[in-house]
């Protein structure tokens, strides 16, 4: 069973650890700014399909707290193609404008429905 939780010991930055059968698969580091956005900073998994679970966490986290722009600080083109896959960025942009119209947005397997 894979886990996403975030890390309580850590104040300063969010950071959300995947796990599975209790061993680290993957994590996120991210973190609020002063402009109220939430900045992506890192990503990393063993799998390329756990970074859409793994943004999906941060980003829920931040949108119940009122943050709506997500802002990827992102440079691995590997990671950055599959961002795009997942529609969390654009080529033109690397940056959700708003969180909770992504959020608001069908599902792929629901349009197959």
């Amino acid at each position: 069973m894979v886990t996403i939780l975030r890390d309580p010991e850590i104040a300063d930055k969010l950071v959300f650890v995947m796990k599975e059968d209790g061993r680290r698969v993957g994590g996120i580091t991210a973190k609020l700014t002063d402009d109220g956005d939430l900045l992506i900073m890192k990503l990393d998994s063993e799998k390329e399909l756990y970074y859409d679970g793994l943004v999906r966490s941060v980003l829920a986290y931040a949108n119940i707290r009122g943050i709506d722009r997500a802002v990827f600080d992102i440079t691995d083109e590997r990671q950055l193609y599959r961002l795009k896959g997942f529609g969390f960025i654009t080529d033109e942009s690397k940056i959700l404008p708003s969180i909770n119209d992504f959020f608001s947005q069908e599902c792929a397997s629901d349009k197959a429905q």
